[in-house]
């Protein structure tokens, strides 16, 4: 555009595109001019329509004008709507709203993904979303850039105060949508893709020894019997605590001795059957035997079976009850007794394969990694039975 033009041009807001307008030039004649944002280049371009033909189809000037100016019309209209003419030569995907994109996202996700992975996803749409409204309103997803993904990071890290695992969360978020937005032809390019994750802190859950599990079995046997028999859920047939909330009536075998846990309830999407041991047999016992509808939630809303899952926060707030009553370190989670009972199964003697199969691990190294964490055992294990020199 030549500095006559954008002095021409100085009186409308720097926007998407200038309104149309009716021009006679001296050499090229009548015309309709009106200029578009290219979102790849970020100029503005400028586009003609030219009308000698239609002018001198009318023998009076007002007539033309008349007809000329219900194009004008109807052009700016579509200019205002969102319509522009390099969507008719390129993909027209790439001048999609971001908050468009975004919202075919989470559709999208939301008949693939189970309700407890599809909150994470959700959660980072919210964020995301409320951020850029703010920030950048009705911008293409394609022009979304690197130092806008920047800039968002920073808003997430300084101004929400969030910890390094949740930045990274955020990071990781930004990267699958965009992801998923540049398979879709939305965008070129990934603006996260090359902005590297903070270095975590190591996970702070810890083996929960054997005398410390009896002070747990004692406190839930009388304050909650039904969490005592979550927590045996979680050390002995390894059924993590999300899962476990997934449990129907339908699933639980007695005979079999298993939990038939479904692949679309399974964190890895893999359907396995969880080993019941004699104990939790007759735990689960009274319940099953009781004429309950099979599509029941083995853990409802009051932690009897009901047609409605347990609230996903319950299992949380009875530990941490817990643990403050018995003075437990935070480390001490409802998780870390999976990992003890990963731990103590391989130190048994079970072979690394079958725990890695009963664990539902994706290969042998992050099973063995579990006989890696700090044993208070480990000391007195070594001292009674190394061989003397």
């Amino acid at each position: 555009m030549s500095a006559k033009q954008k002095s021409a041009l100085q009186g409308y807001p720097v926007t998407e595109f200038y309104p149309a307008v009716l021009k006679n030039y001296p050499k090229a004649g009548w015309i309709i001019e009106y200029y578009v944002l290219n979102p790849q280049t970020q100029e503005m371009v400028r586009r003609q329509m030219k009308l000698n033909l239609l002018r001198s189809r009318y023998t009076k000037l007002s007539d033309f004008r008349r007809h000329a100016n219900e194009m004008l019309f109807r052009l700016n209209a579509k200019l205002r709507n969102g319509w522009s003419p390099l969507m008719e030569h390129d993909n027209n995907r790439l001048y999609m709203r971001l908050d468009d994109v975004l919202r075919a996202y989470i559709d999208e996700k939301r008949r693939e993904l189970r309700p407890d992975t599809l909150r994470s996803y959700a959660s980072f749409a919210s964020i995301f979303g409320a951020w850029c409204q703010a920030q950048v309103p009705k911008i293409y997803a394609s022009l979304f850039s690197k130092l806008l993904a920047v800039r968002y990071l920073d808003y997430i890290y300084s101004q929400r105060k969030v910890g390094i695992r949740s930045w990274n969360n955020q990071l990781k978020m930004g990267r699958a949508f965009f992801s998923w937005a540049f398979q879709k032809c939305y965008v070129k390019e990934n603006p996260f893709e090359t902005i590297k994750t903070k270095r975590e802190p190591p996970k702070r859950r810890v083996l929960i020894p054997a005398d410390v599990r009896q002070r747990i079995a004692a406190y839930f046997e009388r304050e909650n019997p039904y969490m005592l028999t979550v927590c045996e859920l979680v050390f002995t047939s390894l059924i993590r605590p999300k899962e476990i909330r997934c449990i129907r009536m339908t699933d639980i075998d007695l005979e079999g001795r298993f939990i038939r846990m479904a692949a679309e309830n399974a964190k890895t999407h893999n359907e396995r059957f969880c080993a019941l041991s004699p104990q939790l047999i007759e735990r689960l016992r009274p319940v099953c035997e009781q004429r309950l509808p099979r599509s029941y939630y083995l853990f409802g809303e009051k932690y009897a079976p009901s047609a409605k899952p347990i609230p996903a926060a319950r299992f949380r707030k009875d530990w941490d009850k817990m643990r403050t009553t018995l003075k437990l370190p935070q480390e001490m989670q409802l998780y870390s007794l999976r990992d003890t009972g990963i731990n103590n199964m391989l130190k048994a003697g079970i072979d690394p394969l079958t725990v890695m199969q009963h664990a539902d691990h994706h290969d042998l190294s992050m099973t063995t990694r579990y006989a890696n964490h700090a044993d208070p055992a480990l000391i007195k294990t070594i001292c009674e039975n190394a061989p003397n020199f």
